[in-house]
C-alpha cells in the first residue's frame, strides 16, 4: 500500500482539517480526547513510500476537493524535480505515527493521510522565531485564522464562517469564526511523544507565549507583549482569563444588548476587563457606539474596563502607558526596564508586530 502523507506545511490555513469535511476526514483515533497517550501513539508508524510520478496526481485530486493549491506533500527526501504547481514536496524523514493521521476519503491510487496540526505546527516551527511561532500556535489554539488569497473561498464555504478580507500587497485575509484546532495540553503531550521530530523543540520553546481561546490576530499580539514572562521580553503583567464567558447582571444588560459577554481578557478577582479594538468589530460609527456602551455596561456591573487599540499597541510609549494604567487597576506595578529587559523586549516586539503568514 502507497502512503501520501498530505499537509499544507507553509500555510496556516492548511492545517485546518476543517477544510476536509467535504473530502469524508476520518478523526484520527491518537486525537481523541482531551489528552493523548504518548505511548500509544509510537503502536504502529508509517514512512512516506509514495511513487514520485503519482504525487502531483494525489495534489491534484485534493485540489479538487477544496483544498487551496498547492498541495503541500511530505516525502521521504526533498525532491525539487517533483515538484509542480500543484504539488510541493518536503522532506519528513521520521517515522510518523499511523493514528496520529487522518485519512482521506478520495478516489485515488495511493492512501492519503492529511497531517494533524500538531505535526503541521512542527514543520512550519522549521526557520521561525520564537515569537512567530508562538503567534501560529496561537490560530491553532484559536478562533481565528489568517489566510491567502487562494484560500478564501475555503473558508467561505464553512457554516459561521466570517472573512476580514484585507486589500494590502501581503494579501492575507482573516476568518473568524472557527473551533479551535487542538488544547495547550495535547500539543504539549504530542511534542512530548515526538520529541526527537525536526521543529518539535521549535515550538516546545514558542508555549510559554500562547494562550487557549484568542479570538483575533491583535488579541494574540498584545497576549504575547503584556502577559508573558518578562525574560521573553513581555510585561509580564498577571495572566487574564481568554473570552471567558461572564453573567451580565439585569442592571448592564441594557447596555452590552445581552445576559452574557466574553472580554477579550478578564481579571475575575480585580473585575478588571481588556477590551482590544480592531477595526472589524469597533470601527465606524456603529462600532463606536458599541464601544461606549460596553464601557457604560461594564460601570454597571461593578467592574473597570480599558481598551486599546492597534496603533498604541505599535507604539511603545502609548502601549505601555496603557499597561500601566492596567497595572494599576491590577493592584501591581510594571517594572523599570533593565538594559537586558529593553533588548528583548525589542527583539519580541519585531517578531510579533512585524509577522506574515508563513
Amino acid at each position: 500500500m502507497s502512503i501520501v502523507v498530505v499537509g499544507h506545511i507553509s500555510s496556516i490555513e492548511a492545517r485546518d482539517l476543517g477544510l476536509l469535511s467535504a473530502a469524508g476526514v476520518k478523526p484520527p483515533a491518537g486525537m481523541k480526547g482531551d489528552a493523548m497517550d504518548a505511548a500509544g501513539l509510537r503502536v504502529e508508524a508509517l514512512r512516506v513510500t509514495p511513487p514520485a510520478s503519482m504525487m502531483p496526481d494525489v495534489a491534484a485530486l485534493l485540489a479538487r476537493t477544496g483544498l487551496p493549491a498547492p498541495v503541500h506533500m511530505l516525502v521521504p527526501a526533498r525532491a525539487d524535480a517533483f515538484a509542480s504547481r500543484c504539488a510541493i514536496p518536503h522532506g519528513w524523514s521520521f517515522c510518523q505515527p499511523r493514528d496520529d493521521l487522518a485519512e482521506i476519503d478520495v478516489a485515488c491510487p495511493a492512501s492519503v493521510f492529511a497531517c494533524p496540526p500538531e505535526m503541521a505546527l512542527m514543520q512550519m516551527a522549521r526557520g521561525l522565531g520564537v515569537a512567530r511561532t508562538a503567534l501560529l500556535v496561537d490560530q491553532v489554539l484559536g478562533t481565528y485564522r489568517t489566510c491567502r488569497r487562494e484560500s478564501v473561498g475555503s473558508y467561505g464555504q464553512l457554516d459561521g464562517v466570517s472573512l476580514d478580507e484585507c486589500t494590502d500587497d501581503c494579501g492575507t485575509t482573516t476568518a473568524y469564526g472557527l473551533a479551535p484546532l487542538t488544547t495547550i495540553n495535547r500539543l504539549s503531550n504530542y511534542l512530548d511523544a515526538m520529541a526527537g521530530a525536526p521543529g518539535a523543540r521549535a515550538v516546545r520553546r514558542a508555549l510559554p507565549l500562547v494562550a487557549e481561546g484568542l479570538a483575533s490576530p491583535l488579541e494574540a499580539q498584545t497576549y504575547a507583549l503584556a502577559f508573558c514572562s518578562r525574560h521573553t521580553g513581555s510585561l509580564g503583567l498577571p495572566k487574564p482569563l481568554v473570552n471567558h464567558r461572564i453573567e451580565v447582571p439585569v442592571e448592564a444588560r441594557g447596555c452590552f444588548g445581552s445576559a452574557t459577554i466574553r472580554p477579550d481578557f478578564w481579571w475575575p478577582e480585580q473585575r478588571v476587563a481588556l477590551e482590544v479594538l480592531g477595526v472589524r468589530w469597533h470601527g465606524g460609527a456603529k462600532g463606536i457606539t458599541q464601544t461606549s456602551l460596553r464601557e457604560k455596561g461594564y460601570y454597571a456591573m461593578g467592574a473597570s474596563c480599558i481598551t486599546i487599540t492597534e496603533r498604541e499597541i505599535r507604539m511603545l510609549s502609548s502601549f505601555e502607558s496603557a499597561m500601566a494604567v492596567l497595572a494599576k487597576l491590577l493592584g501591581v506595578r510594571l517594572r523599570q526596564p533593565t538594559r537586558a529587559f529593553a533588548k528583548a523586549r525589542g527583539r519580541l516586539r519585531t517578531e510579533v508586530l512585524d509577522v506574515r503568514p508563513a
